[in-house]
């Protein structure tokens, strides 16, 4: 057996020597042999139409699979495991792991194509050629756009408003078709139909995005923006973010951190946690006698944002059996005494 020729064979737009006109290429039965086959190794028309290979990526999976074929100790391997053993077949070809490894089921579906002679005819609509001297292999059309081109293939899935088809390319193409009559194995003709190959892109770009801006949004979160200080019997410390959220609160105080875990006040609103601790401090009197100096430093808090506090000692104060609560607040160096 020779050596691999990665350029031996192309896919090629030249009409066969042999041309057959006006027949209805029906080749049903072929065709659903070929689909279960392929679900043999886990392959489904779903993963064949998702991602299409470039033309020259195609010949070159067409030349490893005719290279598959003939080396019967490869193809048997592959037919036994089902599946590709992607060094040793990288190694003997001297093919791109990463070809293999990312055309795997398109590869596969070539060597199940050109293996079993059940699929001759539908072997016989491909249109492999050798390739000759300075040959491209393909004609295009420069005044076609990708939304006008139309491809034609034979059927190997129909539904109600579209059909997946194998093109004499080598291509699986899902394109729009609402023919009501069509059949499995009929040629069939239409415009691409956009599957998730289409938008990949921009979902990938999107969940960049995505990925970008909750990294931000985490990292401004866990971000220590403001430090609130409470001087009382023993120092409790806030450390506040960006949104008013209290990312940490602690004190040296082994009791007075045991209360501050029991209360779980991490997350909290800083308002909301602050008044927590207030109250419970009070609750089991534990509150001062003295004057309670809060400080605030990095940023400044806003007028409103101890307003439930503020509230909080008004309605305690305002009970004459009540231990009056008196605080004052420093704000970056603006003081507001709280004393009602």
């Amino acid at each position: 057996m020779d050596g691999f020729s990665k350029d031996k064979y192309i896919f090629s737009s030249r009409p066969k020597i042999k041309v057959v006109k006006d027949i209805d290429f029906s080749y049903g039965k072929q065709v659903s042999l070929f689909v279960k086959e392929l679900r043999l190794y886990g392959i489904t028309n779903k993963n064949l139409i998702n991602r299409t290979p470039k033309y020259e990526t195609r010949n070159y999976l067409l030349n490893i699979a005719l290279f598959v074929v003939e080396n019967n100790s490869l193809f048997e391997e592959i037919v036994s495991k089902r599946d590709i053993q992607i060094s040793k077949l990288s190694r003997v070809t001297g093919a791109s792991k990463s070809i293999i490894e990312n055309w795997r089921d398109y590869l596969i579906s070539y060597i199940v194509l050109l293996s079993n002679p059940n699929y001759i005819n539908l072997r016989e609509y491909i249109n492999i050629q050798e390739r000759a001297d300075n040959e491209v292999g393909i004609s295009t059309n420069v005044n076609l756009t990708p939304n006008d081109m139309e491809y034609t293939g034979i059927s190997i899935k129909n539904e109600k408003r579209y059909s997946d088809i194998l093109t004499s390319m080598g291509e699986f193409i899902r394109i729009k078709n609402n023919d009501s009559d069509k059949k499995i194995g009929q040629e069939l003709d239409g415009k691409e139909r956009k599957t998730f190959k289409h938008y990949s892109k921009i979902v990938a770009f999107l969940a960049v995005i995505i990925i970008v801006a909750s990294s931000v949004a985490i990292y401004l979160y866990n971000e220590n923006y403001t430090t609130l200080v409470i001087n009382s019997n023993a120092k409790i410390v806030f450390e506040i973010n960006r949104f008013g959220r209290i990312n940490e609160a602690y004190s040296q105080n082994a009791n007075n951190q045991n209360m501050i875990d029991d209360l779980k006040l991490q997350h909290d609103n800083v308002d909301d946690g602050v008044t927590k601790l207030f109250k419970y401090l009070n609750e089991q009197k534990k509150l001062s006698d003295k004057d309670i100096l809060l400080v605030i430093s990095g940023h400044k808090l806003d007028d409103g944002d101890l307003q439930n506090l503020e509230q909080y000692i008004r309605d305690n104060n305002e009970q004459k059996d009540n231990k009056k609560i008196k605080i004052t607040i420093n704000n970056m160096g603006n003081e507001k005494k709280i004393d009602y």
